[in-house]
Formats: structure tokens, sequence, C-alpha cells
């Protein structure tokens, strides 16, 4: 049941990165043909607005431009992705495949991929891993910065193949467990937000009680302190320099048998161990990311 939920959920198509130079991408994308049979594809290509604007033969700062010239312009440059994107869907369908196409506008190409396998709940997605020039038989780890951000940074529910000149070079696992026992810390965090929520209610009614339970051991202690100040010349009168002392530590010792103030006092025990369990597996996700991105 609970897979079935999750597959309502999750997008499962595949989604595949592709650059705007069809030349370089074209054995990517032929893996991803031969071996995705049956899969539903999207294209994906993240179109970065263009921040230099042409002005009579030489570029200017966007923010120098009149708005009207670089609306045109940044228009014309999408119209060019666009066109990039409908052959890579006609190469598919020479191939027998019908596949949909996605355009991510942002600066970053590597956090457009991130922000839309988010958006979309991306659970299949394939990439480069470098550009075909850094190809060679014995490759097996990533060499592109893009594919190395996207492999730390994806969410951990998207399995992620990385492929070079039509070979697969990288796969980083889909970790459900993780996610599972996050989504279970998650449960008991507001579990016990509600259960302090009551309590601090709870607080709150007896408040008044308390206060007045409090003023009275003020009063005792002041009454003390006064009485053992009495007490204390009347010592010095008597004994001097050594009863004062012996009074001094008494009050000293006094002092120090109240209990320190600590910096998770307030907290429930279940609330602190949640916190404990948060962060080690923040920990293992963060290690597990860093051993299958080297």
């Amino acid at each position: 049941m609970e897979e079935k939920e999750e597959a309502g959920v999750m997008d499962e198509r595949i989604y595949v990165a592709l650059g705007r130079e069809i030349a370089n991408n074209k054995s990517n994308l032929a893996w991803v043909l031969d071996n995705c049979q049956g899969n539903k594809i999207c294209i994906v290509l993240v179109h970065r607005p263009p921040q230099m604007i042409p002005v009579l033969g030489t570029k200017f700062d966007a923010a120098t431009v009149d708005e009207e010239l670089v609306r045109a312009y940044r228009e014309k440059q999408k119209a060019k992705t666009d066109k990039i994107l409908d052959e890579y869907l006609r190469i598919c369908l020479r191939k027998g495949v019908q596949a949909e196409k996605l355009c991510v506008e942002m600066n970053s190409i590597e956090k457009g991929i991130v922000q839309m396998i988010s958006e979309n709940k991306v659970r299949k997605f394939i990439m480069g891993a470098a550009s075909d020039k850094h190809f060679s038989t014995k490759m097996e780890d990533l060499r592109s910065k893009k594919a190395i951000f996207v492999c730390q940074q994806a969410s951990a529910t998207c399995h992620i193949r990385f492929t070079c000149k039509g070979y697969l070079i990288h796969t980083r696992e889909a970790r459900m467990d993780e996610v599972r026992a996050l989504s279970a810390l998650l449960s008991d965090f507001q579990r016990l937000v509600t259960s302090q929520s009551s309590a601090n209610l709870d607080q709150d009614s007896g408040g008044s009680k308390r206060k007045s339970e409090h003023e009275e051991g003020e009063e005792e202690e002041r009454t003390s302190r006064t009485s053992s100040s009495r007490s204390a010349s009347t010592l010095s009168y008597f004994g001097g320099s050594e009863a004062s002392s012996s009074v001094s530590v008494m009050e000293e010792i006094s002092n120090r048998s109240s209990p320190p103030s600590l910096p998770c006092s307030g907290m429930g025990l279940g609330m602190i161990t949640f916190l404990i369990n948060s962060t080690k597996l923040w920990q293992r996700l963060a290690i597990q990311n860093h051993k299958h991105c080297e």
C-alpha cells in the first residue's frame, strides 16, 4: 500500500537533461532511447535568460539597456531554445518514441535541474556526467561540476544516472529508507509540539498558584538571610574574623546547592531525543551524498 501511494505522488516519467548543442548530446539521448524503452520520456533543457544584450554590434549588461530591447532579445533566444527541444523530440520520434519537452528558465543550469526535480517530484533522471571530450573507457567518476552539484543536492527520492558519450558512467540510487525515517521523525516532532503546547496551557492555568508559592519562598529566604546576617554580626563581635569567615562559607555552600541552569532546561526528554535522532540522520544523509558523488 505504501509503495502504491508513493507511486501516485512521484512522477514515473524519465526526465532527461540535454544541452543546447544537439551534436554533442545525441549520443546520450541515443543511450536513453536504447535503455529506457517502454517508459515515458521528458526532455529537459535549462534556458538561461541572456544577461548581455547586443546593441549596435556591442553587448551591454541587461540592467543598462532599454526594457523593450531586453524583452525582445530574450524572447528571441527563448524561441531558439524551443526549436532545440523540438529537434530532440523529432529524434525521439524517428526512434519510435513520443517524448515530451520541458524548458526550465534559470540563470544556473545545475540549480535549475535541482529545482525542477523537487517541483516535479521526479523519481528517475538522466544527465551527462561530463562533455564527450572528457570520456575515456576507464571513466568511473563525475567530471562535470554541474553533475557533481546535482548528485549532491538533488532530492534523495530521485534515482539519477549519469552518462557520457553513450555510456553509463555513474548511478546515484534513490534512498527511500532515509526519507521514510525522516518522515517518521517529522511526525514525532509534530506530536511533541502538540503535547508541549498542551503542557504549556496546563502550566499557564496553574501559574498564579506557583507565583504565590514562589513569592512565599522568596520571603522566607529574605528572612533567613537577615537572620544569618544578624548571626554573623554577633559572631563577629564575639569571635572575630574566624567566625565571620565561617558564616561566609555556610552562605556559599547554600548558594551552590541550587541546581545549575542547563541549555536543554525546559525541553522534554522526547524533544531532546528527537533532536539527537534528526541530527544523526542528516549527518548520515550528508555522508552518503558525499560518498555517492566522489
